[in-house]
């Protein structure tokens, strides 16, 4: 049988989408109940808009086990969608579902592959895996890529729109671009379709497209005419920018692109197919270009 009752922790990006689209699921007949967690004293619009369109909100300290384990009550699974920034909070969230009886555990994955990590703060959700298992917890993997929707944005070198763009290493290295909507949309039919036997112990690989910025930025050029003035930057130099700043996110994502890293793994591999009518926007399109 497939999962029923979700809860997730952190609707401020990614978390919002997958959640939008556990409440499709849930008005579809398919979810029992979609739990919101959110700090006691936090209250914003996006929270109210997911109660509105019916999700359970729980207020909690994401610093006490005792509380997040109350909240997390009778669901079987636990999602997390915490930033880089907070990855020591997801520890005490697993406790707590380990605690609270969850049957999953989703860790805050949901971008490049971690597996082999060696840099930057993916090391950090590498490592945590093991503390899943360490604990005895039941936990499914979500690798999406960068979301494509999100990182064609200035600070990351990747707003078309002002002509000018950057890559790392040569550019012609493939990545597996995934927009938040269809990273939700995956997430959700996934654990409410799959059963669940099959969910436990998974690596899904999602992606949009795969397209190597080179290629992207041809694309582009076809598309609207309009030239791209492209900026290479070597892996030393990206190596030593995040090194000197170890929060220069844009120099570790193009470095980890650079390296192979923004692939969610062999073509083979991609696990699309899971979900029959999935149809994920690729880079142009969900760009509106």
């Amino acid at each position: 049988m497939p999962f029923s009752t979700f809860a997730i922790a952190g609707v401020g990006n990614i978390g919002s989408f997958i959640t939008e689209e556990l409440l499709k699921q849930k008005d579809a007949g398919k979810a029992a109940e979609v739990v919101v967690l959110t700090r006691s004293t936090s209250t914003n619009d996006a929270t109210k808009e997911l109660a509105a369109k019916g999700a359970k909100i729980a207020p909690v300290d994401y610093t006490s086990k005792a509380s997040l384990t109350a909240a997390l009550a009778g669901v079987e699974v636990v999602i997390c969608t915490f930033s880089h920034l907070f990855l020591e909070g997801e520890q005490i969230l697993a406790e707590a579902a380990k605690a609270a009886g969850a049957r999953l555990f989703v860790p805050s994955e949901f971008g490049n592959p971690t597996e082999n990590a060696e840099h930057g703060p993916l090391v950090a959700k590498k490592n945590f895996q093991g503390k899943l298992r360490e604990i005895g917890l039941p936990y499914a993997l979500f690798f999406t890529g960068p979301w494509t929707d999100f990182c064609f944005v200035g600070f990351m070198g990747l707003d078309l729109t002002s002509g000018k763009v950057i890559a790392g290493g040569d550019g012609n290295v493939p990545i597996s671009w995934t927009s938040r909507r269809d990273v939700g949309r995956f997430v959700a039919y996934a654990l409410t379709t799959l059963p669940s036997e099959k969910i436990a112990g998974r690596t899904f690989r999602v992606e949009g497209e795969r397209a190597s910025l080179n290629e992207i930025y041809k694309a582009y050029e076809a598309k609207t005419g309009k030239k791209l003035e492209v900026t290479y930057k070597s892996i030393p130099d990206l190596q030593t920018a995040f090194a000197s700043n170890p929060q220069d996110i844009a120099s570790i994502l193009h470095f980890a692109w650079a390296l192979g890293g923004g692939v969610v793994g062999k073509v083979e591999d991609v696990t699309n197919g899971e979900f029959p009518a999935f149809n994920p926007g690729k880079v142009l399109e969900v760009l509106k270009v």
